[in-house]
């Protein structure tokens, strides 16, 4: 068989080529992955594994400042359920001195 320089394997040329060229993918993928974990561990912030904390839980007293804010509750509820938060007994539930 002559020598052809567009075919120096022969019938399996186009093979070789396919396989060298995602040989060569590979190894530069490797390099990357490596520069990238090898980045990672050198700045010494862990990866996050878990899912994040969850926000802290809201007070009684910003439930009610944002129901009252969304127009959920009126000014009179909320400045009787305020009071109620803060230990104070509403006025109405005050009972009277008795008379005599």
């Amino acid at each position: 068989m002559p020598f052809h320089p567009h075919a120096p394997f022969g019938q399996f040329g186009i093979v070789f080529a396919i396989l060298g060229g995602l040989s060569w993918l590979a190894i530069v993928a490797g390099i990357v992955l490596l520069v990238i974990w090898a980045a990672r561990a050198l700045t010494n912030r862990p990866v996050m594994l878990t899912s994040p904390a969850a926000p802290a839980a809201e007070s009684p007293l910003d439930i009610l400042s944002r129901r009252f804010a969304m127009g959920e509750i009126t000014p009179d509820e909320f400045e009787r359920s305020r009071g109620l938060l803060r230990g104070n007994p509403p006025a109405a539930a005050i009972p009277p001195p008795p008379s005599g």
